[in-house]
């Protein structure tokens, strides 16, 4: 009876094996002979290319290396991501565009010295992620933590995450989750991102968020670069007064905010490169915009469609910019004493409404060979001529030339005026004809009483006269 009962749990046994052999099979594609499907580059750094190769599954060992592997597997169609193969030489993942729902517990725990790992275009979810799936190898009582630095979960549709997510993750420095659906970093997502000490770089562009939370950044001490761009603020959230001196990139292009003042940018002061491009709104740029920006170097600021001012003390002095970007707004001048011009090494103004005049001149003498190297620059009107003339071949004269007022501009007085002509005349006539309806009303009112009346004509008679008069 033993002997059967001990055969009957060995063939159970084998059984099991046999499943969970098939399971793990079903789970991983055979790498035998991988470098035949994929491209192979032996070099510096192994390179393994398995783009669009109709993977389903992940591979279920390396090909052999000897220095460090990046692989790539873009353009798969890997549902459910099993933990990838051992390797302590793997440095760059790339499984973008892979279709991926689900990520095993532990996934990237035997590739621990990963630096990058690139999870772009998938469809995770908040439900579907988080920190047991970035945990590392069991060490006694610990989960080791793994070595990202680079951790990319931009376009899923994350919309939160767990207030843990970043536990194993503590190296990281840099974090993208632009493109998801983060309306409102809510507590769980604050207190995720206040974990994140190392983290130098957060992009949470194309978010349609209204704020910026404080809590999310007040911990982000060593925060280098920001990307807010395409979102829904309609103002400069203050909370990047947190930041402090260490913001030194800014990105809220695409935007809705109407206009740059003179508090906009306080007590972010450490900021060199800010991006202000393809606000629709944006209208003016007032005085002391930027004075606070006291190393800014490097400013974009073009295709704003209703851009019209930037205010002459817009910046403040012995502030030199780098680059200066402004084309494709809709400017009409452009004041000399807005920076100072020889510092610049790029700038651009085409695209513009510019009226040649005495300050587009004297930019023209200040800016470098190289920037006036361009012969497609910026153009201007003459006022004289109504001609386009290049900026950076005016001469003196445009110091001569008198006010100017755009076609557009002269064409929309003569509507005013001729809309105004009709107003008053629409006015005149819509008064005289109450009149004469008053009148006519008037008189058929009158003419309506004669008619009833009993009697055709009024009997005129005398009183009689003393009777006694006859006899005197």
């Amino acid at each position: 009876m033993d002997e059967k009962w001990t055969s009957l749990k060995l063939v159970f046994l084998l059984a099991f094996i046999t499943i969970i052999q098939g399971q793990n099979e079903n789970n991983y594609d055979n790498s035998t002979g991988l470098c035949n499907k994929c491209k192979c580059i032996s070099g510096s750094d192994f390179i393994l290319d398995c783009s669009y190769q109709g993977f389903h599954h992940m591979i279920d060992d390396w090909p052999e290396h000897k220095t460090d592997l990046i692989a790539t597997f873009s353009y798969n169609n890997i549902t459910n991501l099993a933990i990838l193969p051992y390797s302590d030489l793997v440095r760059k993942v790339v499984l973008s565009h892979c279709g991926i729902r689900t990520l095993a517990n532990g996934a990237f725990k035997d590739i621990r010295m990963t630096t990058y790992l690139d999870l772009s275009y998938n469809f995770l979810t908040a439900e579907e992620i988080g920190p047991e799936n970035f945990k590392g190898l069991y060490n006694k009582t610990v989960y080791e933590p793994l070595m990202l630095e680079h951790l990319d979960l931009s376009y899923n549709q994350i919309h939160s995450l767990p207030h843990n997510f970043f536990e194993h993750l503590l190296s990281l420095r840099e974090l993208n989750l632009e493109g998801n659906r983060l309306r409102v970093l809510d507590p769980p997502t604050q207190l995720a991102m206040a974990s994140l000490k190392s983290l130098q770089v957060l992009n949470l562009a194309n978010n349609d968020l209204t704020e910026l939370v404080g809590d999310a950044v007040r911990n982000l001490k060593n925060l280098r670069i920001l990307n807010l761009a395409v979102n829904k603020l309609d103002f400069v959230p203050q909370t990047l007064t947190l930041l402090g001196d260490h913001l030194e990139a800014l990105y809220l292009d695409q935007n809705p905010i109407f206009e740059i003042t003179d508090e906009t940018f306080l007590g972010v002061k450490g900021i060199i490169t800010l991006s202000l491009t393809n606000m629709p709104r944006l209208q003016y740029v007032k005085a002391n915009s930027f004075t606070p920006l006291k190393n800014l170097t490097i400013l974009f600021m073009s295709d704003n469609p209703s851009l019209t001012d930037i205010d002459r003390d817009a910046f403040g002095p012995g502030q030199a910019l780098e680059q200066l970007y402004l084309h494709n707004n809709s400017l009409q001048d452009l004041h000399y004493n807005l920076t100072k011009w020889s510092s610049l090494r790029v700038f651009t103004l085409t695209g513009n409404d510019l009226v040649c005049d005495c300050d587009l001149y004297k930019i023209s003498l200040d800016l470098s060979k190289d920037i006036k190297e361009n012969r497609d620059g910026p153009y201007c009107i003459n006022p004289s001529n109504d001609q386009s003339e290049s900026i950076y071949e005016l001469g003196q004269l445009a110091c001569e030339y008198g006010p100017y007022t755009h076609p557009s501009h002269r064409m929309e007085r003569h509507f005013r005026i001729l809309k105004l002509v009709l107003v008053v005349t629409a006015g005149v006539f819509t008064i005289t004809s109450l009149v004469a309806v008053g009148v006519l009303y008037l008189r058929y009112r009158r003419y309506n009483m004669n008619r009833n009346y009993p009697f055709v004509t009024q009997v005129m008679y005398n009183p009689l006269r003393n009777p006694s008069s006859n006899f005197m």
